[in-house]
């Protein structure tokens, strides 16, 4: 059985990696591919302690006070929630031809952990994980991320504030540089277009993956 394809979409919060994961792998379906769409952190053991600590869950000290979880034990948990994704849900996706779609991968761990540790670390601790075949890396100022976080109505979480995203934006500039300096293939979209080009600006990319016998409509 033919091997499938590993697709990823990145950006900060708010960049519409959810929503554009979720219309690609309708499209795709629609044209008899089968998909498994998924996103990290997952909802598994250690993805569901992360989510609790990105709402707001605090570590405890000796004496009782609670302080935020730092950088490094959350690029720790972040690196375990993955190889366990990889492992229960990507990886078979791809024995199975299947075309794996994930919200987020190894990058944002560099993008997010990077804000509190070494970069250069995160990117070692990831380094065996398996490369997407594309990465779509969709792009908007923080400003915009904000705004569309607080027309959701929730409260905004660990990292969803202007002057962090501005330096998890940067960060992810850096990391695709040295990603693609590596082969990986990463292509940036302006995330801030209207939801239509953005989906069809995908759809192109992931269409140009497929061989002229697999090509699929529009």
């Amino acid at each position: 059985m033919a091997k499938g394809l590993f697709i990823v979409l990145e950006g900060i919060d708010g960049a519409g990696t959810t929503t554009q994961g979720g219309l690609l792998a309708r499209w795709l379906e629609a044209q008899g591919h089968r998909v498994a769409l998924t996103a990290e952190p997952t909802t598994g053991p250690v993805g569901s302690l992360i989510r609790e600590i990105l709402r707001g869950r605090r570590a405890r000290r000796r004496d009782g006070q609670g302080v935020p979880v730092d950088e490094t034990t959350m690029a720790l948990l972040f690196a375990a929630d993955r190889a366990d994704h990889l492992q229960t849900t990507i990886l078979p996706a791809l024995e199975a031809g299947e075309v794996a779609i994930s919200d987020r991968h190894y990058l944002s761990s560099i993008a997010y952990q990077g804000l509190g540790v070494d970069m250069e670390w995160v990117e070692q601790l990831n380094s065996r994980f398996r490369r997407p075949d594309l990465t779509i890396l969709l792009d908007i100022e923080p400003e915009v991320s904000v705004q569309r976080k607080r027309a959701q109505g929730a409260p905004l979480e660990r990292y969803e504030h202007v002057a962090a995203l501005e330096r998890v934006r940067a960060n992810y500039s850096r990391a695709v540089s040295r990603a693609r300096a590596a082969g990986e293939r990463i292509e940036t979209l302006d995330g801030s277009q209207p939801m239509e080009t953005v989906e069809r600006q995908i759809r192109e990319l992931v269409a140009a993956l497929f061989p002229p016998e697999g090509a699929i409509r529009e």
